[in-house]
């Protein structure tokens, strides 16, 4: 395969994941065609300078170590309505579901992607450290018609740009290559964080 075919892969799994990721946003949905593409590139860009910063910063990509640096603590939990991970802004903490964590290993058929699912998973959630602490939620940087009646229109934002903006840097920052092998794995992983 050329690095040009390679490439085009790359781009096109990535926009996938973005669109599976807002595929349930009525809003979004009602987009035109050619404002979604945008939106997602602009978006997608934007996770991918964000991580740039943090590894020109801190001169590693490693996500346990830029989170030890900031002070951010990292743990399993087994709290009741934890689905996946999540950053906790008031305790400077991010939480990792254990069962999430569980399956996900259990599912993974690709060694060298079972090894990095934590840091998968802490990137994700370092993004959002990140995004709340000093680079403005990526979501409210876009604002869409949500209604237009005369010269009343409403618009709202789209909550879910921001989860596109956090796989954007986690790719980015862990140089994760989209083969159909990691869409795959992508997939089943959102998947399974919408079952839990």
């Amino acid at each position: 395969m050329s690095n040009k075919q390679s490439n085009a892969i790359v781009q096109r799994n990535r926009l996938a994941l973005a669109y599976l990721e807002l595929a349930d946003d009525e809003l979004f949905s009602a987009l035109p065609e050619e404002e979604k593409l945008a939106t997602i590139r602009e978006v997608l860009k934007s996770g991918d300078e964000i991580a740039d910063q943090v590894i020109d910063e801190f001169k590693s990509n490693d996500p346990r170590k830029i989170a030890g640096l900031l002070g951010i603590r990292i743990f399993g939990d087994e709290k009741k309505g934890l689905v996946r991970s999540e950053y906790r802004r008031a305790t400077k903490e991010i939480a990792i579901s254990r069962l999430f964590h569980d399956k996900l290993r259990r599912q993974v058929h690709v060694p060298e992607l079972s090894e990095r699912l934590l840091k998968i998973v802490v990137s994700h959630e370092l993004f959002h450290y990140f995004e709340l602490e000093r680079f403005g939620e990526v979501y409210r940087k876009f604002r869409f018609k949500s209604w237009e009646v005369g010269p009343f229109a409403s618009h709202k934002q789209i909550k879910g740009l921001s989860e596109v903006a956090a796989q954007a840097f986690t790719q980015t920052l862990l140089g994760i290559e989209l083969t159909p092998e990691v869409f795959d794995y992508m997939l089943m992983a959102s998947f399974l964080a919408k079952k839990s």
